[in-house]
């Protein structure tokens, strides 16, 4: 058997049900093809004949899934959690959640590419996989505990391991339960923390004593010393600011003088962009970006605002989802849409206490906190499965307000600043933002690079930031957005941190740029000659199979790439907005030439086997074709 590079070349296959736990080859899902991550994820649920069963069926997978370059020292730690998605609305869909920590690397290093999870098991229970071996152990004493103290005994009996877990909210089916590892990296979008809940599956463990085989270290060392010489390994513009609170003074300054003890990250990762702080009587705990969501609604408390995240991340909830929940909150209960008892709740500080100091201070908060989130994760709280379900419930202007928040598919507003990252957001089965901050933070202030990769660039097409009155630019914006899509599959696949991984890191044409890097590093762990032309087939190939998905299973068609009617009507506020309502019938011809680009038929949406076929996916077009839903 030849000696494998970059994969270890097994999928663990776990059967709940049966009690069955085995392996399968990598190689049997064109790992070439594919790479790994979301990749990865998705050409073995289509090799499942993607199951139409709802989310919470034993049959319904749970897969996790690293890359070739994960275990690597650098930005390369990361995992790719998929499968259908009860947080998704209308309908369930398959999608994807990454998440960071020690735990991708110690799956690497435990000798495992994946793994894929079935069934359902009687009671409660934990896998362990500590190197080659894997189990199912009892978890009835860990069932009801949160994700802190889950972690913390299961680290008891597996010293040094790294632990997956869900708290409360995931057990009791929550649609916006998270799946998390150490203490800010999780799985957070999707709602799989409920798929491992209805599993009855508390915690994955794992420990790996074995190595990354790199094919051509000599190679890799050489590359990654360039990036150090040229100041870039160990500093970059996305590396320092998630370290601290995002939700303004006096909280930033006062968590980093008072509490912050050291910064953290991703294992083997050199940007560390997280901070660890320390809150006497509130909780220990790491923070980037959005933990700090109940930040903008305290006034300024920053015991309320790290209490909000310890409590989301004990508990298990998605932490956007809350930034979502609360601006409904305190918009919907203030004009009289819904009120608190609708809520479940006695006390919403920001309209209650309104005009006192910090909203009456830190037990005015905590009793608001407690409350809101011990009724999302115990599944009392009609917010439990998810805003855009909730409103269906609390009624016609709860609706009204849901659709303002919500563009598409179930998740909250998050960066649509130009055209090209709403037709993202409207092809997509979630919001994409975890992984696809190109549009925003590249392309619309660096029209010299957007120009580089031959994509639209500059203050025109990006408003976010700017003075209200720019344009939405709707020429060539297809171009842009399948660019930033096929990036988007490549860091998932890889796998690499989005902020390692953005069109201006490592820029330096026509000698380097970041796809150069991703092919250069990719041959080098692998020792298989990847360049430039060929990695971005796979990263298409990859988007291709992810629509083959949608169009097979969810029957997705033309109709259903858009946005909520708010967005062609009215934009959100804040800089996250377009500059203005989208135009439809521009919209619609960009959808052609979108569509035309990525070779599917323009009246449905639907690959065509043209293009398939020159992607080396036949027997996706003969799957397609069979169900009648070939463009």
């Amino acid at each position: 058997m030849d000696k494998v590079f970059g994969w270890t070349g097994k999928i663990l296959w776990v059967d709940l049900t049966k009690r069955k736990i085995t392996s399968v080859p990598t190689s049997d899902f064109e790992k070439e093809k594919y790479l790994g991550g979301v990749g990865l994820n998705t050409k073995i649920f289509w090799e499942m004949g993607c199951p139409t069963v709802e989310a919470y069926h034993p049959d319904s997978p749970l897969l996790i899934s690293i890359g070739p370059l994960t275990g690597a020292a650098g930005p390369f730690n990361r995992a790719e959690v998929c499968g259908i998605a009860p947080q998704s609305y209308p309908k369930e869909m398959f999608s994807y959640s990454g998440f960071g920590g020690k735990f991708p690397a110690e799956l690497k290093y435990a000798g495992y590419d994946g793994i894929v999870i079935l069934g359902k098991s009687e009671k409660p229970v934990y896998l362990a996989i500590i190197d080659d071996k894997a189990t199912l152990e009892d978890a009835k004493s860990l069932w009801g505990l949160d994700t802190f103290e889950t972690q913390k005994t299961l680290l008891g009996k597996h010293p040094a391991a790294s632990v997956l877990t869900i708290g409360p909210a995931g057990e009791n089916l929550s649609r916006i339960a998270i799946i998390l590892n150490e203490t800010a990296s999780a799985a957070g979008q999707g709602g799989y923390g409920a798929v491992m809940g209805s599993k009855n599956l508390k915690a994955v463990v794992v420990k790996g004593t074995g190595t990354l085989k790199i094919a051509r270290p000599d190679d890799l060392i050489s590359l990654i010393q360039a990036r150090k010489d040229a100041g870039e390994w160990l500093k970059g513009g996305a590396q320092s600011w998630g370290r601290y609170p995002l939700c303004g003074e006096p909280i930033r300054g006062n968590m980093q003088a008072r509490y912050m003890k050291r910064v953290a990250g991703c294992h083997g990762c050199t940007y560390q962009c997280m901070g660890f702080y320390d809150m006497p009587g509130v909780g220990k705990g790491a923070q980037m970006c959005v933990e700090a969501w109940y930040g903008w609604f305290s006034k300024g408390s920053s015991e309320g605002y790290w209490e909000g995240n310890i409590l989301t991340q004990k508990l298990g909830i998605n932490n956007y989802e809350m930034l979502g929940i609360m601006s409904f909150i305190s918009s919907a209960v203030r004009n009289g849409t819904v009120s608190k008892k609708d809520l479940g709740l006695t006390s919403i500080p920001m309209i209650d206490n309104a005009y006192e100091s910090e909203y009456g201070g830190q037990k005015v908060h905590h009793q608001f906190l407690t409350e809101l989130l011990n009724g999302i994760a115990d599944g009392k709280s009609v917010l439990s499965q998810g805003l855009a379900r909730a409103a269906e419930k609390l009624g016609t202007g709860a609706v009204a307000a849901y659709n303002s928040l919500y563009p598409a598919s179930g998740y909250t507003r998050h960066h649509i600043e130009c055209v090209g990252a709403a037709l993202h957001w409207a092809t997509d089965t979630r919001d994409p933002y975890n992984s696809c901050h190109d549009y925003t933070s590249v392309f619309g202030p660096n029209p010299s690079i957007a120009a580089h990769f031959g994509v639209p660039g500059g203050d025109i097409t990006y408003s976010g930031g700017s003075p209200r009155g720019k344009k939405n630019i709707y020429e060539k914006t297809e171009l842009q957005t399948a660019w930033v899509q096929n990036n988007q599959c490549l860091k998932n696949s890889l796998t690499i941190c989005e902020y390692a991984s953005m069109p201006n890191i490592f820029f330096h044409p026509p000698e380097m740029d970041i796809s150069i890097f991703q092919s250069k590093v990719l041959s080098a762990v692998t020792g298989i000659d990847i360049n430039v032309e060929k990695l971005w087939e796979a990263a298409e190939s990859i988007w291709m199979l992810r629509r083959a998905v949608m169009v097979l299973r969810e029957d997705r068609r033309r109709e259903d790439d858009t946005l909520s009617n708010f967005w062609f009507e009215r934009v959100g506020g804040g800089a996250e907005s377009l500059s203005g309502p989208l135009d439809r019938t521009l919209w619609e011809a960009l959808k052609d030439r979108y569509y035309t680009l990525r070779g599917w038929d323009v009246k449905n949406g639907w690959p065509t086997r043209a293009k398939l076929e020159a992607l080396g996916m036949k027997s996706v077009a003969d799957k397609l074709a069979s169900a009648g839903k070939l463009g």
